[in-house]
C-alpha cells in the first residue's frame, strides 16, 4: 500500500460520512493526507452532526485500515482513487465523478467505444433475445458491453457479449463481493475473468434502494451510448438515461408494440428525441464506428433467415419456419408445420440439443438469435 492509497482508502471509508461530506474536507484541506493529519478539532467543524464527528474520531486506527485494505487483494479486488493514472478518464469528466472504485478483473481501455444495455428486470422474452442479440453483435466491433448485473435485460446483455468473448462490465449497487441477484453468480464468476466487475462499495456492503441511482451514473458516465431495449413508462432504467443526458451521452431505444407495458418507456424515448434502434448498424453509424473486416450482423431476421438457410435439414426448416422468438405451443406448431406429430417433436428436440432453439417452458418454443 502506498501512502497515497492508505490516505484515500482511510478517507472513503468512514463510516457515516457521504460523497458531499468527503468533497467538502476536499475542497477545504486539498487531499485525504492533509485532512488526516489536520486538527481533530478544526476538521469536525465541517461536519453536521455528532455521529460524524464521533466516526472521524475512532476511524483513524491504522492497524484496522491496513488490514481492511489488504482483504482486497486477497479476494483480488483492485483500490482505485482519482490520483491513480488508471482511474478511468470517462468518469474524470462526469459530474460527482467517484472518489473511490473497487474493481475485479478490468476496466474497459480507454480507446475503446461501450455500449451500455439496459431495460427491465421483469422483461419478456423477445427483450431478453434481443438484449443478448445486440450485445452481441455490438462486441463483434469491439464495443464494450456495460450494464449493471441485474436480472432480465442486464444479465441478457453481459451474456451476450461473453457469447463473443467480448468486454462486459457489470457496475454494482452493493458491495464489490456481493453477488446480486444470486441467480448470475456464473455471469458475475465469467466477467471477473474476462472482463470486470465494478462497484463504488466497499466489501460487505448489501444491496440498498439508495445505491442503485449512484451506481447508473457509473453505467452512463462509462459508456459512449446507453441503448434501452425494454422499460416501462416509469422505470428506474430513466435514472440511467437522465444521467447519460446530462453527461453528453447517446440515447438510443427500441421501439415496441404500443399495447405492450414493457414497450412504453422505449415509444416515450423516441417520441421525446431518442434515437429509433432497429439493427446493430444504426448504433454503429451513430458512434462513427469503423465496420471494415466484419462480417456485416445487423438484423435479429437476417440471423434468423441465415439459421433456416445454411444449417437445417429439409424438415428441420419446416419446423423452424414456425416458431419466432416469442414462445409458441406445441399444439400450434404441428398445426402450422402441417407433418406428422411425432416427427415435429423429434425435430423440436434435435434443434433444442442443437442449441437452435429453446424450450422455455413444457411444450412451448422459441428461436434463439
Amino acid at each position: 500500500m502506498r501512502k497515497q492509497d492508505y490516505y484515500w482508502y482511510w478517507l472513503t471509508n468512514i463510516n457515516g460520512i457521504g460523497r458531499r461530506t468527503i468533497q467538502r474536507l476536499l475542497d477545504i484541506y486539498g487531499t485525504p493526507e492533509a485532512v488526516y493529519w489536520e486538527n481533530e478539532e478544526k476538521v469536525s467543524a465541517c461536519f453536521r452532526n455528532i455521529k460524524q464527528k464521533e466516526a472521524f474520531s475512532m476511524s483513524k486506527r491504522e492497524d484496522y485500515i491496513i488490514h481492511s485494505y489488504q482483504k482486497l487483494a486477497g479476494k483480488g479486488i483492485s483500490f482505485i482513487h482519482r490520483d491513480m493514472q488508471c482511474y478511468p478518464k470517462k468518469l474524470r469528466d462526469i459530474p460527482d465523478a467517484p472518489f473511490s472504485l473497487y474493481l475485479k478483473g478490468s476496466f474497459p481501455p480507454e480507446n475503446q467505444k461501450n455500449v451500455a444495455v439496459i431495460g427491465a428486470r421483469n422483461c419478456t422474452r423477445y427483450g431478453s433475445e434481443i438484449a443478448r442479440f445486440f450485445a452481441r453483435e455490438l462486441s463483434k466491433y469491439g464495443i464494450g458491453i456495460i450494464s449493471g448485473l441485474a436480472r432480465g435485460i442486464d444479465g441478457m446483455a453481459h451474456a451476450g457479449a461473453l457469447e463473443e468473448e467480448g468486454y462486459t462490465l457489470g457496475v454494482l449497487g452493493c458491495g464489490i463481493d456481493r453477488i446480486y441477484p444470486e441467480e448470475n453468480y456464473r455471469l458475475f464468476m465469467q466477467m471477473e475473468k474476462t472482463g470486470g466487475i465494478l462497484s463504488e462499495n466497499n466489501l460487505g456492503i448489501l444491496p440498498a434502494p439508495g445505491l442503485f441511482p449512484q451506481r447508473n451514473r457509473l453505467i452512463a458516465g462509462l459508456s459512449d451510448g446507453i441503448l434501452v431495449v425494454e422499460a416501462m413508462e416509469k422505470s428506474g432504467t430513466f435514472i440511467t438515461v437522465d444521467q447519460g443526458l446530462e453527461q453528453g451521452r447517446e440515447i438510443f431505444a427500441l421501439p415496441g408494440r404500443i399495447t405492450d407495458k414493457t414497450s412504453a418507456g422505449c415509444n416515450n424515448l423516441i417520441k421525446l428525441g431518442a434515437h429509433m434502434i432497429t439493427e446493430v448498424e444504426d448504433i454503429l453509424e451513430i458512434l462513427q464506428i469503423n465496420r471494415k473486416n466484419v462480417q456485416k450482423s445487423g438484423k435479429a431476421n437476417d440471423f434468423k433467415a441465415g439459421v433456416n438457410k445454411m444449417s437445417l435439414a429439409p424438415l428441420e426448416k419446416m419446423v423452424y419456419s414456425c416458431l419466432r422468438i416469442e414462445p409458441k405451443y406445441l399444439d400450434d406448431i404441428i398445426n402450422e408445420a402441417k407433418i406428422a406429430p411425432q416427427e415435429v417433436c423429434v425435430v423440436l428436440n434435435r434443434l433444442s440439443v442443437r442449441g437452435v432453439i429453446v424450450e422455455t417452458a413444457r411444450n412451448y418454443y422459441a428461436i434463439k438469435l
